[in-house]
């Protein structure tokens, strides 16, 4: 994530103490891995929505490792997740292979996210496209 999104000014931590000791710097998204501090994302989650300056800041979770398997049903279950947790979005990074053009996609979902402030089903509805492609979603009756 760090090379996809070179071209902004970055602030990457290890752990939940150094990301909340980073929140005293203002920020205009945080962007969190499901495999951070230890899988720790969602108490993160969870304290970055409690600290006052970040209440409405866009917040995106990422499935962060490509190739690794995940099953459907968990990868649902992480994207109602967040979202119950006030994160913005979701989006997994199994889908998108590691080049030019899927990296590029990437920049312009999260550029995009921080341009309307976090309303991530806005872009969705606005370019057609889906952050879970229709064959990894399950039908809703």
């Amino acid at each position: 994530m760090h090379r996809i999104l070179a071209r902004h000014d970055l602030t990457l931590v290890a752990s939940s103490d150094a990301a909340m000791a980073a929140l005293e710097d203002r920020h205009g998204m945080v962007i969190l891995s499901v495999h951070f501090d230890d899988s720790q994302m969602f108490t993160l989650l969870g304290d970055i929505r409690a600290h006052s300056s970040y209440r409405k800041v866009p917040i995106l979770c990422v499935l962060g490792t490509r190739g690794r398997a995940i099953t459907d049903i968990a990868v649902e279950g992480l994207d109602h997740a967040v979202k119950a947790m006030r994160a913005n979005g979701f989006l997994d990074l199994t889908h998108f292979p590691d080049d030019d053009e899927s990296n590029a996609r990437i920049c312009r979902i999260v550029e995009y996210l921080i341009l309307i402030d976090g309303d991530l089903q806005h872009i969705a509805r606005a370019t057609g496209e889906t952050l879970i492609p229709a064959d990894r979603r399950r039908a809703t009756h």
